[in-house]
């Protein structure tokens, strides 16, 4: 699937950047690369100068799964449009593209570069060099349905529930085939049609789907339950506190810990309750240390459950024993953040990575705001401590992160939040891949996306691919844009 999103509108947004009182800090396209320059030295990184540059493109370089596809854009500073020729440095080894710039990549590895010569003065020109791989994402079409705030629980024998994240009550839920890699609706939909909730599996192989809200903002106290036999949803006890953006994890007694999340009124939570499946009702347990929603929780080998994070930047974290029905502090982060992502690595440590942390721009001159993160941490469970571990090839929040069978994390997507070169802040969703060795601390580009995307649901399948559906992509420059352009997806991709 070609990755286009907003491909007018965020032309659009650049050139009108350049005429802003400034020169924009960087290429605003879905993979958020910076531009490479023809004719100029400037450095494309936020408040170099580029006005000597006569040919820009955008992006500047790709990764992208052999046969994938990508649009580039090259504008001509010369004549101020984008006026330029396009052919591939290798010939048709490299690849083809087409005279408006979509790449296609060859079935083949390697790397290539793709050629912007302008117009007005063919002997000026700009190159983009493309990797090829033949491991990356691959289109498998669209769901029923656009979905954001939804959960992709993967089931025992391999089929992959997608639920809510849509106001279509007849579309509430489906279903992922890994055979034949398609949809298929659900034959029963959902008691509630609800976004922003939890979906846990549960050790019997059903779904618990709980809290959440409709898109009047209504939040739910209800839970139901999904059988992959009967593919019904069936009404079970309610929680004590409606919620939603909570945190549901399964413990290793076979209870289901409900943490935190936000009331009716956008109140962060400290409340947590337990789902007992065998008698269907949920129990107040003991209180987190700090209100928390959109945090994460990872279920630690030692039974205990490790929380990091909030809806704004926190360097609290906390344990949650099922022993005693108790929180405790541990140790703090390194780097204060929320919208990161935890994964649990296979020696039982925590890799920490991404997420944002409100500060000013380098220089001063406006507010502070949120700013997506590089830095990686590791929490060691036997010491309670976080250590430094390296850093992304691309700051980012609200991306995913999947470990994958080598041991490596395939780091995707997510948004770039940051500052323009007139340090207005600016966000934007990515196309991006990476993928980050914990043994190495190092990080090396992986294939993009189909489609750029953040807050969306990526899900280990069984045999180690792992599936993205849904999601929001958009962008927002408060000089030129004001008003941020957002769409949910349909979309979904297999990265294998």
């Amino acid at each position: 699937m070609l990755r286009t999103m907003g491909i007018v509108f965020l032309l659009a947004v650049i050139v009108g950047a350049l005429g802003c009182g400034g020169a924009s800090s960087r290429a605003n396209t879905p993979g958020g690369s910076n531009s490479s320059l023809g004719g100029g030295s400037g450095d494309g990184g936020g408040s170099g100068d580029t006005s000597d540059a006569t040919v820009s493109i955008s992006p500047a370089s790709e990764t992208l799964r052999t046969g994938g596809q990508r649009q580039f854009s090259g504008f001509d500073r010369t004549v101020g449009q984008y006026d330029v020729t396009w052919n591939v440095q290798e010939g048709a080894a490299g690849g083809t593209v087409t005279a408006d710039g979509v790449y296609t990549a060859p079935n083949t590895t390697g790397t290539f570069h793709l050629v912007a010569t302008s117009i007005a003065n063919p002997s000026v020109s700009a190159t983009a060099s493309v990797k090829v791989v033949n491991v990356g994402f691959v289109s498998i079409g669209n769901m029923e349905i656009a979905r954001s705030g939804h959960t992709a629980t993967l089931l025992p024998d391999g089929r992959v529930l997608v639920a809510g994240g849509t106001a279509n009550a007849a579309h509430s839920a489906e279903l992922f085939i890994p055979a034949s890699g398609s949809f298929t609706p659900n034959s029963g939909s959902m008691i509630q049609v609800r976004t922003g909730h939890c979906a846990t599996l549960l050790q019997d192989g059903r779904v618990l789907i709980v809290g959440g809200g409709n898109s009047k903002g209504n939040l739910f106290k209800t839970a139901e339950l999904f059988d992959p036999m009967t593919q019904s949803f069936t009404a079970t006890g309610d929680l004590n506190q409606a919620r939603n953006e909570a945190t549901a994890t399964l413990l290793q007694n076979g209870k289901v810990l409900i943490a935190g999340g936000q009331d009716g009124r956008g109140t962060l939570l400290s409340s947590a309750e337990l789902y007992d499946p065998s008698t269907g009702t949920f129990s107040v347990t003991g209180e987190m240390h700090l209100a928390r929603a959109q945090h994460t929780a990872t279920p630690l080998s030692s039974g205990k459950v490790l929380f990091i994070g909030s809806v704004s930047d926190t360097d609290s974290t906390e344990l949650f024993d099922p022993a005693s029905g108790l929180f405790s502090a541990t140790g703090s982060l390194i780097h204060a953040r929320a919208h990161h992502t935890a994964t649990l690595l296979p020696n039982g440590k925590v890799l920490v990575l991404g997420g944002t942390q409100v500060m000013p721009p380098v220089g001063g001159g406006a507010a502070a705001q949120p700013v997506s993160l590089n830095s990686a941490e590791i929490y060691d469970p036997a010491k309670g401590v976080f250590q430094t571990a390296g850093k992304l090839l691309v700051a980012r929040d609200s991306h995913s992160a999947a470990l994958l069978a080598n041991g490596t994390v395939l780091v995707a997507g997510g948004y770039t939040h940051d500052f323009d070169g007139d340090a207005q802040p600016e966000w934007y969703t990515m196309v991006t891949a990476e993928l980050f060795n914990p043994a190495t601390s190092a990080s090396i580009s992986a294939a993009s996306l189909e489609s750029d995307r953040a807050e969306y649901a990526a899900t280990r399948l069984n045999n180690g691919e792992v599936l993205v559906t849904g999601g929001t992509a958009g962008f927002q420059e408060l000089c030129c844009s004001p008003r941020p352009h957002t769409s949910s997806l349909a979309s979904a991709e297999v990265y294998k």
